[in-house]
């Protein structure tokens, strides 16, 4: 029984690989939810946590890690790329192998992405960085600093949008590690547009 077990537990939390055309965003600026708050953010790691992909299919952030970070040094945000790597489903995260850019824009419906007001919710979980986070085969590493993740109950991964308390929260200021209960506005691509944290 066990041995049948395992393998389907591995395939439920293993990357799978991806290709798709998209275009570079900034996070902090394409969400239309977002927009009365755009004046108050300074975020941190802009070049990285900053960015996200935007393909048909969806929004997708990039894990911040080393090799990540040398694919997108020379990508601004509005760059049309063809990215190949892996995902990870279940936190909308992307490990880039190849970026290539390139000067066919797909046909996306932007406004979907970016008008979508996303949905209330409280999420509890831990405030982890990729010392802990669950990522499944994806390469990870904390060599850029301790960038933060919400890890819900359900194994889940959402990503703060560095808006008041998210910054700190993604910076893992007095939460890291900890448990904590988050009131939010969960935006496309598992962003959380954060209203509230408390410790547990």
């Amino acid at each position: 029984m066990n041995s049948t077990a395992a393998p389907a537990a591995e395939e439920e939390v293993a990357s799978k690989p991806f290709h798709a055309r998209g275009v570079i965003v900034d996070v902090h600026t394409f969400f239309s939810t977002a927009a009365r708050q755009q004046s108050d953010v300074q975020p941190a790691h802009e070049q990285l946590a900053g960015r996200a992909l935007v393909t048909e299919e969806g929004v997708f952030a990039f894990l911040e890690t080393p090799e990540n970070a040398e694919q997108l040094q020379h990508t601004e945000p509005g760059s049309v790329v063809h990215v190949r790597g892996k995902l990870l489903e279940r936190g909308a995260l992307l490990h880039v192998d190849s970026l290539q850019k390139i000067t066919t824009v797909p046909l996306i419906d932007f406004a979907r992405f970016r008008n979508d007001p996303g949905r209330q919710a409280t999420l509890k979980g831990v405030n982890k960085c990729q010392c802990g986070l669950a990522v499944a085969d994806l390469p990870h590493s904390c060599e850029l600093g301790h960038l933060h993740h919400l890890e819900a109950a359900d194994g889940r991964i959402y990503h703060y949008l560095q808006f008041a308390s998210g910054k700190d929260t993604f910076l893992g200021k007095d939460s890291h590690f900890q448990a904590v209960e988050v009131t939010a506005r969960v935006l496309p691509g598992q962003y959380l547009l954060v209203e509230r944290v408390v410790l547990e």
